[in-house]
């Protein structure tokens, strides 16, 4: 006899059984790259006060250092910095988003053959749940309430 309870909600509403760290590290993707992409940002500005980008600069190395993954988050930003850098040459004909785009992709290729054999500490998924998106938004949602509070 199926179970009808299960045969019509499925499993939408049960937590899957990934480790907390799985999440810790989706909820600190976002900070380590808006707080890293603002602090390169103001620190290669041409004024005189770099506090803010300094200020940025920490809360990027501290959500680093929670993250359990972390050359999983470099390779994401690094990534994400490539493809942002093309972007920039390919719309505005910028000379230095192509420099950091050579820069950051070089980077980005040398991580990625370094990570060839590389096991992470917890099962990676098969694909999203509504739990991972949640997490994700509710990161982007308190990294720019953080971006607020410090500026």
């Amino acid at each position: 006899m199926p179970d009808w309870k299960r045969v019509v909600t499925g499993d939408a509403f049960r937590l899957p059984s990934r480790q907390l760290n799985y999440y810790r590290d989706i909820f600190l993707a976002w900070p380590f790259l808006l707080f890293t992409l603002a602090a390169l940002a103001d620190l290669f500005s041409g004024g005189n006060n770099h506090r803010l980008g300094f200020k940025f600069a920490g809360l990027s190395i501290l959500s680093i250092l929670l993250a359990r993954e972390r050359l999983l988050l470099i390779c994401g930003a690094l990534g994400f910095c490539t493809v942002q850098s093309l972007l920039s040459f390919v719309l505005r004909h910028d000379w230095v988003g192509l420099t950091v785009a050579i820069l950051t992709g070089t980077l980005f290729l040398i991580v990625i053959r370094a990570l060839r054999d590389y096991k992470p500490s917890y099962q990676w998924p098969n694909g999203m749940t509504i739990v991972d998106t949640s997490v994700g938004l509710l990161s982007l949602g308190l990294t720019i309430l953080v971006f607020r509070w410090v500026s």
